[in-house]
């Protein structure tokens, strides 16, 4: 016999589902057959816990849209708003990943079998940047949008429940 010792959690509710500010410590981009990406790291959580962020481009236009959103969302990198050559307003950011280290998101949380998982969408935090800055109806705004794309990925790929109830069925002009 020996005497040890074990961790003695106050449940904080780091792994709770739902929405969790999370503050990144780490970001690295990656290829997968040919497709960019960028894994995410957050403070308190371990390294085998992270958020990847596939690149993803408009078919129209060509361009990338998964990881600017996810800079923009996180206010890392943004260098200033301007006219794009067709008139429109454009964000002018560096996607440098060591921009994001210490920023902050809302992340959201789900149940994957026995796992919790990080949705790829993310909600910025209520916050006052240089260029861009985010109100907490900004923040509400987006955080639909990701409860809604998750209801709606969930509802997709659960499995299909077939009825198979028998009914008898009886007939009154049937004479026995």
């Amino acid at each position: 016999m020996a005497i040890k010792t074990m961790s003695h959690s106050s449940g904080n509710g780091t792994w709770s589902q739902g929405w969790h500010e999370l503050t990144m410590t780490e970001a690295e981009y990656g290829d997968w057959n040919g497709t960019r990406f960028l894994d995410i790291w957050f403070e308190g959580y371990p390294k085998t816990f992270k958020l990847r962020v596939y690149e993803a481009h408009n078919k129209e236009t060509h361009e990338e849209f998964a990881l600017a959103k996810f800079f923009k969302h996180a206010n890392a990198g943004i260098i200033d708003i301007v006219k794009s050559p067709n008139g429109k307003q454009a964000i002018q950011y560096d996607d440098d990943e060591k921009g994001l280290i210490g920023k902050s998101i809302n992340g959201y949380f789900y149940k994957d079998g026995e796992y919790i998982r990080i949705s790829n969408r993310v909600a910025p935090v209520a916050q006052e940047g240089e260029v861009l800055s985010y109100s907490t109806d900004d923040v509400n705004f987006w955080k639909g949008v990701t409860e809604k794309y998750e209801n709606e990925r969930i509802q997709k790929n659960a499995p299909t429940v077939e009825d198979t109830t028998t009914k008898n069925v009886v007939d009154e002009d049937i004479p026995f």
